[in-house]
């Protein structure tokens, strides 16, 4: 086409320009995913969408980024810049397609995401769970990317997340209970994502979090952010009713997180009721196993 029969569309609005050269042959809103296309013809041949981008084009996030994330590859020199695009240049680089795009393969896209926020230990774990969980990905494929990233500024995050994820825990908060929790204070270690069983002995097709076969408890979280008093009473009161002959205990993020040795201290209880000889240990001086009178002695 010519210059004047695009700009005669122009004119009409029968198209829109989006980027140089680029554009949508409709007068309707232009989609994210449009936006995105026209980045990347507009960019030029090599480069990728990566970061959020690439993880919402792998169904990692609900989020749309109003920022379009590019890359390309090291030896590309261009000047040119477009508004609400950002473009960095990479010594690595893994491509992928998904969309009918070329993105960032989704090891390596997961390690960068993690690169921008590189002290969020929950944001890590949460990500890499769930890319694990819904296989995606595996542990192995990130563990092989991770090499390639020797000075990552979140190297440490890494190893722990993976090695979560690995145990086969299926969330950040998850991870988190097996670290603050059941390790912290010397719970005995409790099977990760047990199968539960019917009366007749066949699988059901569901987990338990955590299950403690030999004393039949199981401990069950909750990764979603509770808030209201109510909810954190009720809770507390299921895992105190455990320690007095129940089976599953239930906490959520905010006891995981803010409460640990509380937490710990209400297992501790429960396995005891149901068996165990043993005793939890204190994390520190101010630790609730220290101070709680179920403790007492042992602390």
């Amino acid at each position: 086409m010519t210059i004047a029969q695009i700009r005669h569309r122009l004119d009409k609005h029968s198209w829109q320009q989006v980027f140089r050269a680029t554009y949508v042959t409709h007068t309707g809103q232009v989609t994210w995913l449009e936006r995105v296309e026209a980045a990347v013809l507009a960019r030029g041949a090599g480069a990728v969408v990566s970061l959020r981008c690439a993880l919402h084009l792998w169904d990692l996030t609900s989020d749309q980024p109003a920022i379009i994330t590019l890359a390309e590859h090291f030896d590309t020199h261009r000047t040119s810049t477009f508004t609400g695009v950002k473009t960095r240049r990479r010594r690595r680089l893994t491509v992928a397609r998904r969309h009918g795009l070329p993105l960032t393969t989704l090891p390596q896209t997961i390690i960068d995401v993690i690169a921008l926020r590189p002290n969020d230990i929950d944001g890590a774990m949460a990500l890499i769970t769930r890319a694990v969980s819904s296989r995606k990905v595996t542990v192995a494929e990130l563990r092989a990317e991770l090499v390639h990233h020797p000075r990552h500024p979140a190297r440490d995050v890494l190893t722990e997340a993976l090695m979560a994820a690995e145990d086969g825990l299926g969330s950040a908060a998850e991870a988190r209970y097996v670290r603050d929790v059941e390790t912290a204070h010397g719970l005995p270690r409790m099977c990760r994502q047990d199968p539960i069983g019917g009366a007749d002995g066949r699988a059901l097709g569901r987990t338990m979090d955590f299950r403690d076969r030999a004393r039949a408890l199981g401990v069950e979280i909750d990764g979603a952010l509770w808030h209201r008093e109510k909810q954190l009473a009720d809770r507390r009161r299921d895992r105190e009713a455990v320690g007095e002959g129940g089976v599953v205990l239930r906490a959520g993020w905010v006891e995981v997180v803010s409460d640990p040795c509380r937490l710990a201290a209400d297992v501790a209880a429960a396995q005891q009721a149901r068996g165990w000889t043993g005793s939890p240990r204190p994390c520190g001086h101010t630790c609730a196993i220290a101070l709680d009178s179920r403790w007492a002695r042992s602390g």
